[in-house]
């Protein structure tokens, strides 16, 4: 029995069919980017990745697929342009970040939709290169575009193969999105955090601000108790998953870009694999930092990772106290 029990463990630990799921379909684009040496289709595997997680969550048909996608999309494309005015980047983070709480508000179930499209748009508008003029990027965008639609492939076929059968409906097989919850409370928090997350990387000019602005948004979890134990999986994630990422890419793992692609694919995979969120986000943290190691070799952008995900997690940390404090007085 004691020699079964570590098989048992990590049995129980992954997620086989989801993890098999999101192998299927992100193996078409790591083959696509190594064949090619063309990074926009890793890139663009994370919209891939961010519409099967959401497909599998809602049971979305394919209609359903297609709207999520394509507001990632034009988030994305949004959330690029008003790079280049502060104050609009700042707003336009609150009123993407405010879509995940209202969501949220009209079913619990709905939240996952509300997050896997502010974090893939977070990141798209990240890797596809901010900080451009807007000539440059209404050149880019054309460019981008058929990569990004062909991202929505995969949870497409999987929706239409899933619905096969079922009656009709438009966006969803689900008939209950859960429970209505109260939202005021975290739409406060989430607003305060997500501005002042968003306020801070454009002040400090900092690179990699969806790490800080999902630092933020991530802590808003419905309670104080929720977001305190978040805050602790995350921070444990990152303060020993960097350093064990950084020594791996330093001594262990050989330079190239096939190990730099299978990285980016291992980052993903965390997303749908193991049961346990503190789990997963170490190993997220942990192969965030090989990649980095292995693309460039620098240790500071890496230890950037484990700095603006705390920074982000204070933010989020204050505003959820914050804000049921001010309920709290406000209904007695």
């Amino acid at each position: 029995m004691s020699a079964d029990a570590p098989h048992l463990r990590l049995t129980d630990e992954i997620k086989i069919w989801p993890l098999l799921r999101a192998t299927i379909a992100l193996v078409p684009f790591v083959v696509l980017a190594l064949a090619s040496g063309n990074d926009l289709w890793m890139k663009a595997s994370l919209l891939a990745i961010s519409t099967v997680i959401a497909e599998d969550s809602l049971a979305l048909r394919p209609p359903g697929v297609a709207a999520h996608g394509l507001a990632i999309i034009a988030g994305t494309y949004l959330l690029l342009l008003a790079e280049r005015v502060p104050t609009l980047f700042v707003v336009v983070c609150m009123m993407l970040a405010a879509g995940v709480i209202l969501l949220a508000s009209r079913g619990k179930t709905l939240r996952a939709l509300g997050n896997w499209t502010f974090l893939p748009v977070l990141i798209l508008a990240n890797e596809l290169q901010g900080g451009r003029t807007i000539d440059a990027l209404l050149r880019e965008v054309p460019a981008s575009l058929p990569y990004l639609l062909a991202a929505l492939v995969p949870a497409l076929v999987s929706a239409h193969v899933r619905s096969r059968g079922k009656p009709a409906a438009r966006w969803s097989n689900l008939d209950d999105f859960g429970v209505r919850a109260p939202f005021g409370e975290d739409l406060a928090a989430m607003l305060a955090s997500v501005g002042m997350a968003a306020a801070m990387v454009v002040l400090a000019h900092m690179d990699h601000a969806q790490w800080v602005i999902w630092g933020a948004a991530s802590i808003v979890t419905g309670s104080v108790d929720t977001a305190r134990t978040k805050l602790k999986n995350r921070a444990f994630g990152v303060i020993v998953g960097v350093p064990v990422g950084i020594v791996l890419g330093k001594f262990v793992v050989p330079h190239s870009e096939m190990a730099v692609t299978l990285a980016t694919l291992a980052v993903f995979l965390t997303l749908v694999a193991f049961q346990r969120y503190v789990v997963a986000y170490f190993l997220r943290c942990v192969f965030v930092a090989l990649a980095i190691m292995l693309a460039n070799q620098s240790a500071a952008d890496a230890f950037e990772r484990l700095t603006h995900v705390l920074a982000g997690g204070v933010i989020g940390i204050v505003c959820v106290f914050v804000a049921h404090a001010v309920a709290g007085r406000l209904s007695r």
